[in-house]
Formats: structure tokens, sequence, C-alpha cells
């Protein structure tokens, strides 16, 4: 029986070592989405077609060479009849067979020496490739917030869950005790119908906490392609400080100089200012250079059949060059000026978009800068609601022991302690993201914050489906 009862303990341990080291971190969830979600591969898609518009609108800067080459083989069959009178009444014929090959090439440079609209759509090339970039870079760090509620969602759920399975069970044996207590006539049995009527909301609260867990982990599967069903929890140690720096101005001016989004909306005010200046250069002369160098070769025979037989060779070789200068300037084009309208208006709403950007920014940043410090407080306000929670739940159950509370006092005390856990875990969380919040508006948030938090996780704290 004691080899037994070894053999089952050593078979637990090893599967608790087993499930521990096959728990999930926020590292692992995230280095796992940054190949496989599909938001972010989408991302990198688009950053790649943004960063061509530089080089597309460079093109018509540059030179154009182009180079043709022309073969051709003709024969031909020719028969002619003439009366020269004044020699003879009968008809002079003459019958011909030529036939020639032709060969031409020519090489040509086009280049624009004054083009001011092609100017300025190269600007706005350069403004929209450097806005991909930063679209990119946001998208990147979304990613990182991304994982991060989702990962911490999955966290809050379990510990909730947990927290009402307690709760059911702590009410449960106070329902038994209730019972127990009326069967001998102790308590009323109206003690019992409040103490079902509290159990039964327990039970149901336990049932939407555990189907919340489930959604949790599934949120994770969206981000990588893969169930994960067993997580690596945040350990106890964890510590919630204030944001550094403290002043909220100094996170305003960092995302003023850092945040992404708003260097987006920057970039798209260039692009479309360099559009309206390019619309305006429209009605400006263009000046073009050219050159070209053609070669063609023909060779041949040309046989005469009547009046007589003769064949003579054709040769021919001939090459050239040239270069010009050319000059065009529109002096009348239907939608010109309407083109020029419309580009300036719309220069004029991405300069108003972008002040709005910069005013949001300045208002995220510093609401989420005060929604750090109010969380750090809130978290350990709420752990100290626990130790209030668990001598109020003593006093009352003593209270109820003397019969100076009454059955809907304890199970109210006892409701409280398991709010309060429950409190103190979302503020945690709570307090997690909103820091991620802050730095990813301040543009921040890298994979060094990831990796910093996920130091906080425990792989032997297994937070399972």
């Amino acid at each position: 029986m004691l080899k037994v009862r070894q053999r089952f303990l050593t078979l637990c341990t090893v599967l608790l070592i087993s499930q521990g080291s096959a728990a999930d971190s926020l590292k692992d969830i995230y280095e796992l989405a940054l190949q496989s979600d599909p938001t972010l591969r989408a991302a990198r898609a688009n950053f790649q077609v943004g960063r061509e518009t530089k080089n597309i609108s460079r093109a018509y800067l540059l030179p154009v060479i182009s180079a043709s080459a022309d073969f051709s083989q003709a024969e031909r069959n020719s028969e002619s009849s003439q009366v020269y009178s004044f020699i003879s009444a009968d008809p002079f014929v003459s019958k011909s067979f030529s036939d020639t090959d032709s060969t031409t090439y020519s090489v040509s440079l086009t280049q624009a020496i004054f083009d001011m609209p092609a100017w300025y759509q190269f600007q706005r090339g350069k403004a929209l490739s450097k806005s991909a970039t930063a679209q990119f870079a946001a998208e990147q760090q979304t990613l990182i917030l991304r994982v991060s509620s989702a990962y911490l969602g999955a966290l809050r759920a379990y510990d909730n869950h947990e927290t009402r399975k307690a709760e059911q069970r702590a009410i449960q044996r106070q329902l038994e005790q209730t019972k127990e207590r009326f069967e001998v006539g102790l308590l009323p049995v109206t003690d019992v119908h409040e103490a079902q009527a509290v159990f039964d909301d327990a039970l149901v609260n336990s049932l939407e906490a555990r189907g919340a867990v489930n959604i949790a982990f599934d949120a994770l599967q969206v981000l990588t392609g893969k169930n994960h069903s067993v997580l690596s929890g945040l350990k106890d140690e964890f510590m919630a400080v204030n944001p550094v720096p403290l002043d909220s101005q100094d996170w305003v001016n960092f995302s003023l100089n850092n945040n992404y989004q708003l260097k987006v909306s920057e970039l798209g005010k260039d692009a479309s200012y360099n559009e309206a200046k390019a619309a305006t250069a429209q009605l400006f002369p263009k000046v073009t250079a050219n050159a070209r160098y053609s070669d063609s070769d023909q060779d041949g025979t040309q046989v005469s059949y009547l009046p007589s037989i003769s064949s003579s060779e054709i040769s021919s070789l001939s090459d050239g060059h040239s270069f010009g200068i050319s000059v065009s300037m529109p002096i009348w084009a239907s939608g010109i000026n309407a083109g020029r309208r419309q580009a300036k208006q719309r220069a004029i709403a991405s300069s108003e978009n972008f002040e709005v950007a910069t005013r949001n920014t300045v208002q995220t940043a510093r609401s989420r800068h005060q929604l750090v410090i109010t969380n750090a407080a809130r978290v350990k306000a709420r752990n100290q609601a626990i130790t209030s929670a668990e001598s109020a739940l003593g006093a009352t159950q003593a209270g109820y022991e003397v019969g100076t509370r009454n059955i809907v006092d304890v199970l109210a005390a006892q409701r409280s302690v398991f709010q309060a856990k429950r409190n103190y875990a979302n503020a945690r969380y709570d307090y997690i993201f909103a820091m991620m919040s802050l730095k990813e508006v301040a543009g921040q948030l890298s994979p060094d914050d990831v990796y910093q938090l996920n130091a906080w996780l425990d792989p032997s704290l297994t937070v399972s489906k």
C-alpha cells in the first residue's frame, strides 16, 4: 500500500511539473503572434506597399532609356507592259523579282529638365513612404497592446472564476450549516430560504465566470492561431508604482514627439500639401530633353527576267543620331483648375485633421497618465480592502454565533470578502494595461515592456481553462 501511495505521489509530481513547463507565458504568446497574427501580417504587407510610393514617384524625375529592334523580310514579284509606238506596235513586257532583308536598331533617352508637378509628386511620395513606416510601427505597438490585453484578460477571467468558485463553496457550507440548525430548531425556515437564494445566485455567477474563462482563452487563439490551455500566472509580489517621470507634462511632450499615429497624421498633411502644389504646377511649363540613335541595314537581290535576265545586289547602310529639347505648356485644359481647387481643400482638411490628432494626443496622454496614478493607488487600496473585509467577516460571524447578527449579515460579509479579492485582482490587471497604454500613446512601448512584464509571471502559478 505504501508503494502504491509513493507511486501515486510521484505521478502527481511529474504531472504538476509537466503542466508547469507547458504553461505559455506572455513572451511565448507575443512571439507567436509576431509570426501568426493576420492583422500584423496585413500591416506588414501594407508597409511594403507604402514604402514603394517614393520609388514610383521618383521615376518621373529620372531618365527613361528605351531600345527597339526591328527585322523585316520582303519578297516582291512585279510585271509591267508598256507600248512604245515610235519603236513597235507590240507591247514591251518586263518581269522582275526582289528579295530584301531589313534590320533597324534604335536607342532613345528622355530626361525631364524642368517638371514641377513631378517634383512635388516625388515629395508627396517621400511623405507617404515615411507615413507607411510610422503606421507599421504603430501597428506593432498595437499588437503588444492586443496581446497584453488578451493575456491579462485570460488571467482576469481565471481569477474571477476562482473567487466565484470559492465564494460558491463558502456559501454552500453556510447553507448546509443553516439547514442543520433549522432541523434542530435553532433557526427559522426563512434563514434557509435566504441562504438558498444567495447560493443559487453564487452558482449562476460561477457558471458565467466559467464561460468567461473559455471566451478569454479563445481570444489568444485569434492572435496566434493555436490553442492555449495553460498560462503562467502573475506573481503576488508584483508592485504597482507611479509612472516615471511623474509629471504629466513630460508624458505629453513624449507623446507629441514620438506618438506614431500623430506622425502618420503629420506626414499625411505634408503629402496633401505637396499634392496641392503639384496640382498648381500643372499650369507651369515643362522642359524635356531627348536623344536618339538609330542604325539600319538593308540587304537583298533583284532579278529581272524580261526582256533579258539580269540580277543586281541591293545593299544599304545608314545610321544617325538626334538631340532635342522640347517645351510644353498648357494654354487651356478642362479640369486643371478644378483639380487645383480640390487638392487645396484636401490639404486644408489634412491640416485640420492633424490639429485634431494633436489635441487628442495631448488629452489621451494626460488621461492615461492620470489613470495609471489612480490605478496604482487603487491596487494598494484594494489590497487593504481584503484585510478589512476579512476582519468584518470575522466580527460578523462572531456576532452570528451569539445571536446579534443574522444569516443575511454573514452571507453579505462573505460575499464582500470575495468581491474584495476580485477587485484587487482586477485592479492589478487594470494598472498593467493602463501603464502599457500610457507608453503606447507616448511612443515608448516596445517588446522590452513585454519581456519586463513576463519576468513577473510564474510558470508554477498555472492558469488553465
